[in-house]
């Protein structure tokens, strides 16, 4: 069955939207913990994009492909997320306390991303989340762009800066070591 069947179908029938979970979860999990380092609250978040991918699937007019689709909604509620945390303020707190290698962690988190998390963390929200799609995630320019849904030129600039905003704050800590 193809992708645009499968939607169309999941619009009238809830096993058919479990179809597209299936399909997606593990892709969008690994996303959003790659941005918040934190399982827990990664499979919360995922939770909480695919009942915003169920509650909005209607809106899916096909125009990208419909990973993308999901991952710009997972992106804008880990920006949500992070947005509350800083109105209540506590990010700065819990990213103090949050331990990078938790217990439970599989081979492929065995790396220590401490320090560039940080520093990732600290740059702002649009920039995080570039930087996120095209070193994490893997993603072209152009996929990101479509994602974020601003133009490639845009995008570009903002990848630029923030790898310029990243490079000065490790240099810093390099100084600082």
């Amino acid at each position: 069955m193809d992708e645009k069947e499968l939607i169309n179908r999941a619009l009238s029938n809830r096993e058919a939207f479990d179809e597209i979970v299936n399909l997606y979860y593990r892709q969008i999990f690994n996303y959003i913990y790659k941005r918040t380092f934190n399982r827990d609250l990664s499979k919360d978040l995922t939770q909480e994009t695919f009942l915003r991918t169920l509650k909005y699937l209607h809106s899916f007019k096909g125009k990208s492909p419909f990973i993308f689709w999901i991952l710009r909604i997972a992106t804008n509620v880990i920006n949500d997320h992070f947005k509350r945390e800083i109105k209540n303020s506590k990010l700065m707190r819990e990213s103090s306390r949050m331990s990078i290698n938790e217990s439970n962690s599989s081979s492929d988190d065995s790396t220590d991303y401490s320090i560039l998390y940080k520093h990732i963390k600290e740059l702002p929200t649009v920039q995080q989340t570039v930087i996120t799609l095209i070193h994490f995630e893997n993603k072209t320019m152009k996929e990101t762009a479509l994602i974020f849904g601003r133009s490639v030129a845009y995008t570009r600039r903002i990848y630029h800066t923030a790898l310029g905003n990243l490079r000065k704050k490790m240099k810093k800590d390099i100084i600082n070591f």
